[in-house]
């Protein structure tokens, strides 16, 4: 089978590396003349771990990151309010999560692209396709395939060639802080802080260091300036004591500091026409809230690269809908009411905590 997968994110890395396993002859694309790994730091769940396991990526990202299997919740000033202890899906010795910097996720991944035999060719994307598997490349180059998948995020290019250029996130009133600052040594999970205007929180993902995060309330969707981004968000942190108030002030680096805001989208299904289908941010792009937006894209490829093994696409395309759509719904959706939650806590019926006992529940199901 003749695969081209668009995209060399996560869930486009991981679909080629299981495809090429099970034999498929598979090419992978990219749209940036070389990697550009966006992002300090990435909450690796139960679920995505459990769905790397089975490309036997497990214990590399253990290896890289920092392993955790509580949070921690607290008031603004880090009294701890309650504990939360995760799963462990992938058994009792290993952590329920790993928290780790996302260039060395990126890095797990790319190593096992180069180990199964994948080349990246970079500087691509698609300029024109069927549903029929043509495809016509940025460089005129036409070729076909038994099946295209768009892996290419949020601003899909695949997307937009089968949707049009309507269907894209929608910003949801919301911005997204990270920093990177030291961890102190007494952090060894991962803690949420909510205070008067925000949420806040961080993330160990080394034995040196730690991301703090902050959500954002903000109408507009406005610019702000790399330059601008510490003072800002020390200012937006000033709220909050405990370990986010004592490391504060060494948030000083733009470059260490990502700021992007929050867009949310379900594509409604099918994900697929003929033989070109979407996967991961392309055809659902979550919310931060319950920090498995990863999780969900790298499950769409081991179960697409699964069942594309075992039938003809027709089939494996309706049967990876059947299983992935109302899993997937479910992160959008209960991230994006959580999101809602943050904005008007005194809202009727708002009940956070059992919202995100439901949603991790569900995830913890089998895909």
């Amino acid at each position: 089978m003749k695969v081209l997968v668009v995209g060399a994110g996560l869930s486009g890395m991981v679909l080629a590396t299981a495809l090429k396993r099970t034999g498929s002859a598979v090419e992978l694309i990219e749209l940036h003349p070389a990697w550009q790994v966006l992002g300090v730091g990435i909450s690796v769940q139960g679920p995505a771990l459990r769905a790397l396991k089975a490309i036997g990526l497990l214990e590399a990202c253990i290896a890289a990151g920092f392993g955790y299997s509580q949070v921690v919740n607290c008031d603004q000033n880090g009294k701890v309010q309650g504990v939360v202890e995760l799963p462990r899906l992938n058994g009792a010795q290993y952590p329920a999560c790993v928290g780790m910097m996302r260039p060395a996720l990126h890095d797990v991944v790319a190593g096992a692209i180069r180990d199964a035999g994948v080349a990246v060719r970079f500087g691509t994307t698609v300029r024109a396709l069927s549903a029929t598997g043509d495809v016509e490349f940025s460089d005129g180059v036409r070729a076909s395939y038994d099946l295209v998948v768009g892996a290419d995020g949020a601003n899909s290019r695949i997307r937009e060639l089968l949707r049009g250029p309507q269907a894209k996130p929608l910003y949801t009133g919301q911005a997204v802080w990270r920093a990177m600052v030291p961890r102190p040594p007494e952090v060894k999970a991962r803690h949420a802080y909510y205070g008067p205007r925000h949420k806040a929180g961080f993330n160990p993902v080394s034995q040196t260091e730690m991301y703090i995060y902050l959500v954002q309330n903000v109408q507009g969707n406005p610019r702000l300036e790399p330059a601008r981004w510490p003072a800002l968000m020390r200012e937006l942190l000033a709220d909050f004591g405990g370990h986010i108030g004592a490391v504060r002030e060494r948030i000083i680096d733009p470059e260490r500091i990502v700021y992007r805001p929050v867009g949310s989208l379900l594509l409604p299904p099918p994900w697929y026409q003929g033989r070109v289908v979407l996967i991961g941010d392309a055809a659902h792009t979550a919310p931060p809230q319950l920090a498995s937006g990863a999780t969900i894209a790298i499950e769409d490829a081991i179960v697409l690269a699964e069942l594309l093994a075992a039938m003809p696409v027709d089939e494996a395309l309706a049967r990876f809908m059947a299983r992935r759509y109302e899993r997937c719904r479910i992160v959008v959706e209960n991230s994006w009411q959580l999101g809602e939650w943050e904005k008007t806590p005194d809202a009727p019926g708002a009940d956070a905590t059992a919202l995100i006992q439901a949603s991790m529940k569900a995830l913890a199901a089998p895909i």
